[in-house]
């Protein structure tokens, strides 16, 4: 809480790949995803702000990555779950969304696509926005959009982006609180 406070180790001494830390709308726990180096998978972990109560939400031969917590308890991340291949690449997992329980429990894909999606954010109406790399009859260049769908992987529609030339690939969305406006990169 303060700047000047001291530092505190949240992660586990074991070396590991950690990647997109999300805070609890309570500000208690943070949700992240970390591939231990002894491990070939990322999975979804949690731990408090204090640096007690690590937990391992999912396990399993899949990546899961890009986690965020939902109002009400649950989770919504990306994930290689849907066994599918991104088309250029016959080897390269095509990450699709998915939401478990706080838990981890329940794990259930919401995209039905073949192509990535990324970086999942909560926006203020409670939908879920990301990015896919759709690139069905477009320029290679130009691949990346902006998608939104509901918390239940319903009503899922082009938010922005899907026939632009500039900017290209707009990717990681993040809402900008209370305007109803998303900042991404491009």
């Amino acid at each position: 809480r303060d700047p000047a406070g001291p530092v505190r180790r949240l992660a586990p001494e074991t070396p590991a790949s950690f990647w997109r830390p999300d805070l609890s709308f309570d500000a208690t726990r943070v949700l992240f995803c970390c591939k231990p180096q002894d491990e070939k998978s990322f999975h979804l972990y949690e731990i408090g702000l204090d640096g007690s109560g690590l937990r391992q939400l999912t396990d399993g031969p899949y990546d899961d990555i890009d986690p965020i917590y939902l109002p009400g308890g649950g989770i919504i991340f990306t994930t290689t779950r849907g066994n599918t291949y991104v088309r250029c690449g016959p080897y390269i997992y095509s990450y699709a969304l998915a939401r478990c329980d706080a838990d981890g429990r329940n794990v259930r894909l919401l995209s039905a696509n073949s192509e990535p999606d990324f970086v999942p954010a909560l926006r203020d109406d409670g939908s879920i926005v990301y990015s896919r790399w759709e690139y069905s009859d477009k320029d290679q260049n130009r691949v990346q959009s902006l998608w939104t769908t509901h918390r239940d992987g319903t009503q899922t529609a082009v938010l922005w982006g899907n026939q632009s030339v500039w900017p290209d690939h707009p990717a990681e969305p993040r809402p900008m609180p209370a305007s109803g406006r998303i900042m991404f990169a491009a």
